[in-house]
């Protein structure tokens, strides 16, 4: 009969168990494809800040730099970043606080508490059924106490804080020198696009006309065939040049779009200067002074700077750790048990205690942090080197393109005064419509070789 009555209970418990562990069950639920397409217009919609300036005139090279440092969406992230550190920090400042806490407790019953008591030397019972509690008692209190190990080790984490709110400020340093670099590299293959492919695919379209004329004299033998394919030759070799730096200069201007968060679809104008107008970079600071200048300013050090600090700073927090907790607290107390004979009363006292087991592990701390100490220091050697060699290969660079930069300017010269003689003699008949075609194809060909020149001296120098 108990076995019945014990397997009549537990078949139902069994069941409520199951059907308990069964809504306690989650099952993973992927985004639908109506949610995924609201969330792709929500973001494509706010990728472009409504408080955005809008494009009014010509954007030159100091205007797009401004532009991408207040509206790039990857600066934008680095500000994010350095206020939620900032944000961190003073949260947790308030831990170095006393803690205030305030509780309370109902507790009730179906019948009433009470006790009696048997004598230890006799086993008798010496006192009957009785209580000193209600049955539903409402208890309450508000606690105030400070543990002076808590905050010591909130102390040193606020500052450890403090020191990662200085690297996210490093890294939006570096995030804003990479931008400014990208903008002025950017800036100049766009201007050279806007300058020139305009004039380039005029150019081709004749080219493509003079390139059939050839090929049907080669093919129908009305010529000299060798002639011909000779011009073809020429001319294929000069487009296929042409193209290629068309095709990288082609989408200099999206990139710039892009740094500066605007449209890729909204069209705006570069202010573009004259050629024989732009200014060749000159650095006259020596290369040991701007790898002085490099190790002092870079935020990559600064950071790994910051970054050591804090690894210091894990020492003290693993001594602190090891040290024995002292925590004070007084607290006003009331209750609704009537039997109390003061319902009201105010308590106080302090409590010590000290986790032994922390001492042997603290060497072995000391030792870790020995080791991320010197992996930082072997990093920021790495990168201090890697600077200085930076340094001097962007000096190199630079002096070695103004060099290349001079000797393309005097070729893109040479070939715009051949291309002139050139149609001279073609409109007094001494040479055919294809040389022009030929040598006009050869000056533009020149001017964009001299402009990459003068934006891969612009990249140096940035």
């Amino acid at each position: 009969m108990t076995f019945t009555s014990f397997t009549f209970v537990t078949k139902p418990a069994a069941v409520m168990a199951a059907l308990a562990v069964a809504g306690c069950t989650v099952t993973p639920q992927p985004l639908t494809v109506t949610q995924l397409n609201a969330i792709a217009d929500d973001r494509a919609a706010r990728a472009i800040g409504p408080g955005q300036e809008p494009v009014t005139q010509s954007i030159d090279l100091y205007e797009a730099m401004a532009r991408a440092i207040k509206y790039n969406l990857d600066h934008q992230v680095e500000l994010k970043q350095e206020a939620l550190k900032l944000s961190e920090l003073r949260l947790s400042e308030s831990d170095m606080l006393p803690d205030l806490v305030a509780n309370a407790a109902y507790t009730d019953r179906d019948n009433t508490p009470g006790a009696s008591s048997q004598s230890i030397l006799s086993g008798n019972q010496s006192l009957e059924p009785s209580r000193s509690t209600d049955r539903d008692v409402l208890n309450s209190d508000l606690t105030l106490s400070w543990d002076v190990l808590d905050f010591g080790l909130s102390y040193v984490r606020a500052k450890q804080n403090a020191d990662k709110v200085l690297i996210a400020t490093e890294q939006r340093r570096s995030a804003i020198n990479r931008i400014i670099e990208d903008v002025r590299t950017a800036y100049w293959r766009a201007v050279i696009a806007q300058r020139l492919l305009g004039r380039l695919k005029t150019l081709e379209a004749s080219a493509q006309r003079s390139l059939a004329q050839a090929e049907r004299q080669a093919g129908d033998r009305s010529g000299a065939p060798r002639d011909a394919m000779i011009y073809q030759r020429d001319l294929l070799t000069v487009m296929r040049a042409a193209q290629e730096l068309r095709r990288d200069l082609g989408v200099a201007k999206n990139q710039l779009a892009a740094l500066m968060n605007l449209p890729q679809n909204q069209p705006f104008k570069l202010a573009v200067p004259a050629s024989h107008n732009q200014k060749v970079p000159l650095v006259r600071t020596s290369s040991e002074e701007l790898a002085k200048m490099a190790f002092r300013n870079r935020p990559e050090l600064r950071e790994i700077t910051y970054r050591m600090r804090i690894n210091e700073q894990e020492k003290d927090i693993g001594l602190l750790e090891a040290l024995p907790s002292l925590k004070a607290f007084i607290g006003v107390n009331t209750s609704s048990n009537d039997f109390l004979y003061n319902q009201d009363w105010v308590s106080y006292g302090a409590k010590a205690s000290w986790n032994l087991m922390r001492l042997p592990t603290y060497p072995r701390r000391l030792k870790t942090n020995e080791a991320g100490q010197k992996l930082l220091d072997a990093r920021a050697l790495a990168l201090t080197q890697a600077i200085a060699t930076q340094v001097f290969v962007s000096k190199a660079r630079v002096v070695s393109l103004r060099g290349e930069y001079a000797t393309a300017q005097k070729l893109a010269r040479v070939n715009t005064q051949i291309a002139r003689q050139t149609v001279s003699e073609a409109e007094s008949g001494a040479l055919g419509p294809r040389d022009v075609v030929t040598e006009q194809m050869n000056a533009i060909l020149a001017d964009l070789r001299r402009d990459v020149t003068y934006a891969d001296l612009q990249n140096a120098y940035a």
